[in-house]
C-alpha cells in the first residue's frame, strides 16, 4: 500500500513538472519587421493568429530598440525599451497582459527618471521621480491606485513643493497651492 501511495505521489509530481514545463515553454524569438503584429480587446495577433513569441525591434545599427514578449496574445515577462544609444530606456514587467512589480525608465544619460510599483495594473506601493540631475523631485504612496501613506514633491531648487498625508482618504499636511499660487508666495 506504500509503494502505491509513493508510485501515486511520484506521477503526480511528473504530472505538475510536466504542466510547468510547457506553460514556461522556451519561446521563439522574431524580428518585429517581418511581424504583423494587431493589438484587438488586449489581445496581440499576428496575422489574425494570437501571438506567442519575442518580438525585437531593430534599428539599422543592429542595436535592439526594444524586446516584447508575449504568451497567448498577451503582454507578459520583462518588456525593454532602449535609446538609439543602446542604452536603457525603460523595463516594465507584464504577468499575462497584466502590469506588476517594479517599472524603470531612465534618461538618454542612465540617469533613472521614475521607478514606481504596480500590482493589476494600478500603481500599488511607491511611486518617485528624478530631475536629469538624479535630484529627487516626486515621492509618492499609493495603496491599489489611490493615493495612500505620505506624498512629498519638491522644486528643481530642493524647497519642498507638497507634503501631505492620505489617511483613510483624507488629506493632511501642505498642498503647495491656492488658486494656482504657492501659498508662500501670495503670504510673504
Amino acid at each position: 500500500m506504500e509503494r502505491l501511495e509513493r508510485l501515486h505521489n511520484k506521477i503526480l509530481y511528473l504530472i505538475i513538472l510536466c504542466f510547468l514545463a510547457c506553460e514556461n515553454s522556451m519561446l521563439d524569438t522574431y524580428d518585429a519587421r517581418f511581424l504583423n503584429l494587431e493589438t484587438i480587446g488586449g489581445r496581440t495577433y499576428n496575422n489574425n493568429v494570437l501571438f506567442n513569441g519575442i518580438s525585437l525591434k531593430i534599428n539599422y545599427n543592429k542595436d535592439t530598440l526594444s524586446v516584447e514578449e508575449y504568451r497567448s496574445g498577451k503582454k507578459n515577462g520583462v518588456w525593454k525599451n532602449y535609446y538609439p544609444n543602446g542604452q536603457l530606456r525603460e523595463s516594465r514587467f507584464f504577468d499575462m497582459g497584466v502590469k506588476k512589480g517594479d517599472h524603470f525608465f531612465y534618461f538618454p544619460s542612465g540617469q533613472l527618471k521614475f521607478h514606481y510599483q504596480l500590482e493589476n495594473d494600478v500603481y500599488h506601493g511607491f511611486k518617485k521621480a528624478w530631475s536629469p540631475k538624479g535630484k529627487l523631485i516626486s515621492c509618492l504612496n499609493f495603496k491599489y491606485g489611490y493615493e495612500e501613506g505620505s506624498q512629498k514633491v519638491w522644486y528643481d531648487n530642493g524647497k519642498i513643493k507638497n507634503n501631505y498625508i492620505i489617511k483613510n482618504g483624507r488629506r493632511y499636511g501642505l498642498l503647495g497651492t491656492k488658486n494656482c499660487i504657492n501659498v508662500k508666495d501670495s503670504i510673504f
